[in-house]
């Protein structure tokens, strides 16, 4: 139709998934239920925050009780006063810290997420959602824990991360599922029908939708009713919309919509989120001007009266915007033009008198006005208005784009923190799966210790019985025995001596050829000077002739070095061939002081170098060893020895 402000069936979508929700108490030990949005205030939201804030002046009321208490009473009156409303859940987030059960910080962090949500503090909204499921997570309340997943997906779903907030339904599902928290069933699957919706998927858009409708009957709770007849209606249109052949889908779907508008005719007074009704009265309309005769138009008036009525009471914006343009529809179609203006410029007077932006709403009334005047034969208005329609458009693709570029910046924060949980949950489940293996590792060693124990007893015992019978049979035998024991642990002594001289031995040798080598650099070093200095005439010409003399007596200093590596060969080679032949001769050398037992400070006199120098070698020489910084090199280099 001419002239049209409102988008094709903008309103059949779960209008909830984008919804804020409530919380109220059951009696006993803090039963905690799902609160479902208030879009707006109405007086009995004002009735709710009455009885919650005569209920805080209970002086004997639990201190549970009394944090439950405060946080349903932050969430009603976040509304009309989020200032005083966030005082209520920063004293309620206080006194849940005094408490030993984490559920209560998880609930009053579960409404934090919609507070600052609502004071448009996206960062602090995710912060709170973390902490949320951080406290949800020590606690075994399945309820509690399927709530804060629930307000996660929540967060995800009304920043249009539809995937991400499908998984994050699906995991408060694995909670809430088998509990009796129906009204929070309800509300989920709820949302996920809607989100199928959105993706054209009716196959599961039924499945969640019918879900919905099944639990909140088991909850009994008048709201979900109504959200849950609103998904089925919806269910219906969209099928009959593919199958416009099968006219009993359009019936089903008239006849929840007017079951929904007949709930709250009925219970009204026990329906909290009036704004429902809105949604449903102008389906029910859109579906009788779409899809049935002129005749019919009647109907069709009579429901947008009352979407027009419940819009009016709860301030539902875009369900009123949508009222005035079908109303002018009507009117241009009967070509009254003027009632059509009236209409239209009604419209744009009530959204102005609630003072509140809205770029996309106002940019349709513009439209809408442009287009009628061109119909009037009147282009100086319709041009003005048309010109106020796209400075409007111009401002809603600005606030698109703030919008865009602030959910890409949610979702990078999201997916940055979803990598250190990862990381996070990845290091707890290795550090169990350790604690895991040294318990039974150490259960295994006492078993094998018990068992060797048990072992060397039965053994003893054995062998004391053999020892009695031989020296009962034989006693020339026990003896002969004795004396080949008695041999062997001689030979065994005499080894251990033949051992221990040889491995003196090495250590002289080992000794006197390092004390060679650093004799002749110390001799080499003078006889360079010398050499420099050729005019030093025939003491230096002596001095020259001693070093020379020196030498030789080193060449057979050499040869009992060779006598060290016959006798331990395998030594140089093997720190060779740890090192992959990186160790250098002066490396070397330092080796052969640790195998002599000498200390760093003794080592450095030796090769005259400061202490500290000698740590740097240690520490080179461990590197081209492949030692770790906890492995001991004396050690290393003794069993190389």
């Amino acid at each position: 139709m001419t002239g049209k402000i409102r988008t094709t069936n903008t309103l059949q979508v779960y209008i909830c998934s984008r919804s804020i929700y409530y919380m109220k108490q059951k009696t006993g030990l803090v039963c905690l239920i799902l609160l479902m949005c208030i879009a707006f205030v109405d007086t009995r939201a004002q009735f709710i925050v009455d009885s919650l804030s005569t209920r805080l002046t209970q002086k004997n009321l639990p201190p549970e009780e009394r944090v439950t208490t405060m946080a349903l009473l932050a969430r009603a009156k976040s509304i009309t006063d989020i200032k005083s409303a966030m005082r209520i859940a920063e004293k309620a987030l206080s006194l849940s810290r005094q408490l030993p059960d984490a559920r209560y910080q998880a609930l009053v962090y579960t409404h934090l997420v919609f507070l600052h949500f609502i004071n448009e503090e996206m960062p602090l909204a995710h912060k709170a959602s973390d902490s949320a499921l951080w406290y949800a997570d020590k606690t075994s309340d399945r309820r509690i824990k399927g709530f804060a997943w629930f307000r996660k997906g929540w967060l995800q779903d009304i920043q249009a991360f539809d995937h991400e907030a499908m998984a994050t339904y699906l995991q408060a599902l694995k909670y809430l599922e088998g509990t009796d928290a129906y009204i929070y069933q309800s509300f989920v699957y709820y949302n996920m029908a809607g989100t199928y919706a959105a993706w054209d998927d009716l196959v599961n858009e039924k499945k969640y939708a019918l879900l919905a409708l099944q639990t909140a009957r088991q909850s009994g709770d008048a709201d979900e009713l109504a959200s849950a007849y609103q998904a089925m209606a919806t269910w219906y249109h969209y099928s009959y919309k593919k199958q416009p052949e099968k006219r009993a889908l359009l019936d089903s779907a008239l006849f929840y919509n007017k079951t929904g508008i007949q709930l709250f005719a009925e219970h009204g007074d026990h329906i909290i989120i009036q704004s429902t009704l809105g949604v449903i009265a102008l389906n029910t309309a859109d579906l009788y001007e779409e899809y049935f005769p002129a005749k019919y138009k009647d109907t069709a008036w009579h429901y947008l009266q009352i979407a027009l009525n419940a819009s009016l009471r709860t301030r539902q914006l875009s369900v009123l915007s949508a009222c005035y343009a079908m109303m002018s529809d009507y009117e241009i179609a009967k070509g009254n033009y003027k009632k059509a203006e009236e209409l239209l410029l009604t419209g744009i007077s009530v959204f102005q008198s609630y003072a509140v932006d809205n770029p996309r709403s106002m940019a349709q009334f513009m439209e809408g006005l442009s287009k009628l005047y061109e119909k009037m034969g009147n282009p100086t208005a319709a041009l003005k208005y048309y010109k106020q329609f796209y400075s409007q458009h111009q401002l809603l693709y600005d606030a698109d784009k703030l919008a865009i570029t602030n959910r890409l910046e949610a979702q990078y924060q999201s997916e940055k923190k979803e990598a250190a949980l990862k990381t996070l949950r990845h290091t707890a489940a290795l550090n169990r799966k350790l604690n895991y293996l040294y318990i039974s590792l150490a259960i295994a060693s006492i078993i094998a210790l018990l068992f060797i124990v048990r072992f060397f007893q039965l053994r003893l015992k054995a062998t004391l019985h053999q020892q009695k019978l031989l020296e009962n049979e034989n006693a020339a035998a026990s003896l002969h025995a004795r004396l080949k024991e008695e041999e062997a642990m001689r030979l065994q002594a005499e080894q251990q001596l033949l051992k221990e001289r040889q491995e003196r031995l090495q250590k002289e040798l080992l000794a006197g050829s390092l004390q060679v080598e650093q004799k002749n650099e110390l001799l080499q070093t003078l006889q360079k000077k010398i050499e420099e200095n050729k005019n030093g005439g025939a003491v230096l010409k002596q001095i020259n002739h001693i070093i020379d003399q020196d030498k030789r007596i080193d060449d057979t200093q050499a040869s009992y070095k060779a006598d060290f590596d016959n006798i331990h060969p395998e030594f140089f080679e093997k720190l060779k061939e740890k090192s992959s032949n990186t160790l250098s001769r002066l490396d070397l050398k330092h080796c052969s002081y640790i195998s002599l037992g000498l200390t760093n400070k003794e080592i450095a006199q030796r090769l005259g170098v400061a202490p500290k120098s000698i740590l740097m070698a240690r520490y080179r020489i461990k590197l081209k060893l492949g030692l770790g910084k906890e492995d001991d090199l004396d050690e290393y280099i003794g069993r190389v020895k």
